[in-house]
């Protein structure tokens, strides 16, 4: 089973912790779900290494580089990740839900 969904990134300019958070937000009929897990990379290449991680495609991973370039944050809409990519990603937790609410 996969799970389509939003990620977003958001490059933090301020103060200290990780520079780069990347969430995902799974689409659930009629509300709008919470986020289903956060990472937090300190830098552009770990964020790249993630998405590929995450089974991303190469168009996917460039779309969000050139929009963190360009800006602060990257929208990658129409995600659609696979049960052990959420796994992988640490996201578990929606991988769970996801089976109950199915059960």
């Amino acid at each position: 089973m996969a799970a389509e969904g939003t990620i977003r990134i958001h490059r933090s300019i301020v103060g200290p912790g990780a520079a780069f958070r990347v969430t995902f937000v799974p689409y659930v009929e009629g509300e709008e779900a919470p986020a289903a897990g956060e990472r937090s990379f300190q830098e552009l290449q770990q964020v790249r290494a993630f998405l590929k991680l995450l089974g991303l495609g190469a168009d996917y991973v460039k779309d969000a580089l050139r929009q963190l370039t360009a800006g602060r944050s990257a929208f990658l809409t129409n995600v659609s990740l696979s049960d052990k990519a959420l796994k992988s990603a640490g996201f578990g937790s929606l991988v769970n839900n996801m089976a109950r609410s199915n059960s």
